[in-house]
């Protein structure tokens, strides 16, 4: 049986979006009231998913479909795939800059995926790709709302320095020892499907736009808070 193709905008598309949207609202409201018990048991539940995507998204991307991807692909070293190893970790005991990290990258790269997906059919890769980014956002918002996590200003520059000047110039140079079709970040080359990227230059070009406006980005998230501290005080 076909897959139908990815329609942006189109009902599944819509549907999966909300779906994301009801989740990633009403457990975390659910769980904040609930016993720390509770709380620890969803907190696994939800670390343990995360990682099983991982560790299953390669081996689908390989194996299962139809168009298997080429092994330079299915490496986790995509954002998303960091902001779920992190966001996993923290989930299971480590230290609170993997949450700061997983914030920032997770608000604003994964509800872009989703917003924008790199997908050309409702397919299996269709299903994983909303799962993962989906459970991100889920993760992030259970984290911050049930478990009582929050970013920082000063963490806007931490994060941004980890991001800009640790992790983007190895995972460069990753792409570049890979060789093509390694394109981690989207650094190599814009996505195949339509997203904010293409109103950005040609790579590598285009990372002098992409990095301001990830920094903006992550400022952007973090207003919300700085106007309930500004009103708090």
């Amino acid at each position: 049986m076909n897959a139908s193709p990815f329609i942006l905008f189109g009902n599944i598309h819509i549907i999966t979006m909300l779906v994301i949207l009801a989740v990633s609202i009403l457990l975390p409201m659910i769980y904040k009231n609930k016993s720390e018990v509770q709380k620890s048991l969803m907190t696994k539940m939800i670390a343990y998913i995360v990682i099983a995507h991982v560790v299953i998204s390669p081996y689908k991307d390989l194996f299962l479909l139809e168009n298997p991807y080429n092994w330079r692909e299915v490496l986790p070293f995509h954002m998303c795939d960091l902001s779920e190893i992190f966001l996993a970790w923290f989930l299971l005991g480590g230290p609170k800059i993997l949450y700061k990290c997983a914030f920032f990258w997770g608000i604003g790269g994964a509800t872009m995926a989703i917003i924008t997906p790199d997908i050309s059919h409702h397919d299996l890769d269709y299903a994983f790709f909303m799962i993962g980014h989906g459970m991100i956002v889920i993760g992030i918002m259970y984290a911050t709302v049930a478990l009582n996590n929050r970013p920082y200003a000063k963490d806007i520059l931490t994060v941004s320095l980890i991001t800009a000047c640790v992790l983007l110039p190895i995972t460069y140079t990753i792409n570049l020892l890979l060789g093509e079709p390694a394109n981690f970040w989207y650094l190599m080359a814009k996505p195949a499907g339509a997203s904010l990227m293409d109103a950005f230059p040609e790579p590598p070009y285009h990372l002098l736009v992409l990095t301001p406006l990830a920094i903006a980005t992550f400022v952007i998230i973090y207003v919300p808070y700085f106007i309930k501290d500004r009103l708090q005080k």
